[in-house]
This record gives C-alpha cells, structure tokens and sequence, in this order.
C-alpha cells in the first residue's frame, strides 16, 4: 500500500478553491471558492451557539446563475470575540463574508486594517476599504468585509459610489 500525502494548498489549488492568503485578521476558516458543504465542515465547532444554511432568494451577488446561500455563524471569534459571521456563497462558492461588530469596536478594527494593509484605498461616510486586501469596514452596520477576487469589479464599483 502506497500513502500520498497532498499539501491542502495543491488539493485546494486542484479543486479550483483559492485558500486566503495568510493573513492575521481573515477569519481561517476562509476558503475562496469552497463549496457550502466545505464551509460547513470547516465551521464544525468554531461558532459557539452554532450555525444555520439558509437560501438568499432573491441573491444579490453579481452574476449567480442558479441560487445563493449564507450560512450564519453565531458566536464566531474574531479579534476576541465572539461574533455573528455570515458566510455568503453564490452557485456553490465561498465569495463574501460579514463579520458583525460593534459600533464602539471601530477605532481597534480600523487600526487593525491599516497596520494588516496599509492606507485604505477608499474612504467614505459609508466604507473605510482596502481593496488591494480586499477587506472594508463598513460604518451602517458595523461590521468587517472579506470578499474573494471574483468580485473585485463589483466591489470596487461599490465601495466608490455615494452611498
């Protein structure tokens, strides 16, 4: 019998799944592309009040084809603590994920993002965004963006307009 051990970036990188790039702040979990079944799997344990797949209908990601879900996560640690995370995935791939915060957290997150990843390059009364990292604070509500290069077109297109 002979073992083959594959490293999870070649398997990833098989699959067509982009892992996120080491990083402190993303949360680990994140997988680009992963399927909802993956990101399930990879959750197992990690939301503390557990988690919940529901469908997004209508979706609001661009161009799904088929369907869109989210899975909830109660109770997610991000920086410290315990978070509610929404993991949003469009015809079956990880593409965008929320972290809720509190209003009072923004001063620590902001810093956190400029010393993870520089200036932002997008500063509004709705968004603080670094899009070279793809990550944003949003103001309303407050919460942590991290999306997947796929959606760099729309995000950038957003997070410039007047909100």
């Amino acid at each position: 019998m002979k073992l083959v051990f594959v490293t999870t970036a070649i398997l990833f990188s098989a699959l067509g799944v982009a892992k996120a790039e080491s990083d402190p702040l993303i949360p680990d979990v994140i997988e680009w592309g992963a399927s909802a079944a993956e990101i399930e799997k990879a959750l197992d344990g990690k939301c503390a009040n557990g988690f919940v797949n529901r469908p997004i209908d209508p979706p609001f990601l661009p161009d799904v084809k088929t369907h869109q879900v989210q899975i909830d996560c109660d109770g997610y640690d991000f920086m410290g603590a315990p978070r509610w995370t929404e993991f949003v995935i469009g015809d079956d791939r990880l593409q965008m994920v929320w972290v809720m915060v509190e209003a009072e957290d923004k001063d620590k997150i902001v810093q956190a993002l400029e010393e993870t990843y520089g200036e932002p390059s997008h500063t509004s009364e709705m968004f603080i965004a670094f899009t070279e990292h793809r990550a944003a604070w949003r103001e309303e509500p407050p919460e942590v963006l991290f999306y997947a290069e796929e959606l760099d077109a729309a995000m950038q297109s957003w997070l410039s307009s007047p909100q």
